[in-house]
């Protein structure tokens, strides 16, 4: 996919963690060389330095829409903080990717989206997963009916979080959305479903002595317009990690295992074939965000409509909302 004009494009990402930082590798990789960052951590600023030594940092978020003047915002800061900074975004005439989830409450969505369509903005919702090879692969035997009518989708997800964020309890995650913050996975089942959402329901709550004030466990059941449903289990002390998704049809069955950055595999069965087919995938990890990125500015600098709208990005968040009271 080719990206017109990406080197001349001012692109400020807000938020300089590590997904600020994975999001600047990339963006360096395509091409756009004209980036600057925000973040209020002077360590965070000096860490991004190294990555995009001649990006312009600043402290503050408003005087970086104001100075730098970007012609598209990365909102990667926490979650809570997306809606808000969006909007100041858009109202300081920039396009904006903002990852996933898009909020904790939908309150606000309506008037971002709003404003976006008055000032003619783009907003885009971050979810790399859509664009991982295996899952795509995946789709694109269920769209072509491989498995006849689905009928039950099951997403899970689960990593020791305590491992690999040993400073887990001073992250926002241990306080606000925990294990929802999985989110991912809530999406791909709405994603493979391809229908409107008619009921959810659900248990959570701190189950694993890990100290969290929120979820460190989520199960989720979805009950999708037409006889389909799907059961998501999220959680934040599984070892190993593992994710996987089913898609269960008439027919057959499609499902992903892809708890690793770079492996995944596909096994395929249907009623015609009789027999279980393997398929491998080597990925990398910055694969998915490159082509989400790629897309996002194509996009913008075609003009073109965006398939992961704040609508798109707000069905895993009324998911969540129907059944979690913080």
């Amino acid at each position: 996919m080719e990206i017109r004009d990406c080197s001349s494009l001012r692109l400020l990402l807000a938020g300089l963690g590590s997904i600020g930082k994975r999001h600047a590798e990339v963006l360096l990789g395509l091409g756009c060389a004209n980036l600057a960052g925000s973040d209020p951590s002077e360590h965070a600023r000096e860490e991004f330095r190294r990555i995009a030594p001649n990006a312009r940092l600043y402290a503050d978020y408003g005087d970086a829409l104001r100075d730098f003047r970007p012609d598209a915002v990365f909102v990667l800061t926490p979650t809570k903080l997306h809606i808000p900074m969006a909007k100041r975004a858009v109202e300081a005439g920039a396009h904006v990717f903002v990852e996933k989830p898009l909020c904790y409450s939908s309150e606000g969505a309506a008037e971002l989206k709003s404003l976006a369509e008055a000032r003619g903005r783009k907003v885009m919702v971050g979810f790399c997963f859509r664009y991982h090879g295996a899952l795509l692969a995946a789709k694109k035997r269920v769209d072509a009916g491989e498995i006849g009518r689905v009928i039950s989708i099951r997403a899970m997800a689960g990593e020791p979080f305590y491992e690999i964020h040993p400073e887990y309890m001073e992250m926002y995650y241990s306080k606000y959305s925990g294990a929802f913050d999985l989110v991912h996975d809530i999406d791909l089942a709405i994603w493979f479903a391809g229908q409107e959402i008619r009921r959810v329901e659900g248990v959570y709550g701190a189950f694993s002595g890990m100290g969290m004030e929120s979820p460190d466990t989520v199960e989720m059941l979805i009950e999708f317009q037409d006889r389909l449903v799907a059961n998501v289990h999220l959680d934040f002390f599984q070892s190993p990690r593992r994710r996987t998704i089913d898609i269960i049809g008439w027919e057959g069955v499609v499902q992903v295992e892809f708890a690793s950055w770079d492996r995944a595999e596909l096994r395929a069965y249907t009623r015609s074939a009789g027999s279980w087919e393997v398929v491998e995938f080597r990925t990398r990890r910055n694969d998915m965000f490159a082509a989400e990125d790629r897309e996002f500015l194509d996009c913008v600098t075609r003009d073109a409509p965006v398939r992961l709208s704040i609508d798109e990005g707000l069905k895993s968040v009324r998911a969540v909302e129907a059944i979690y009271r913080p």
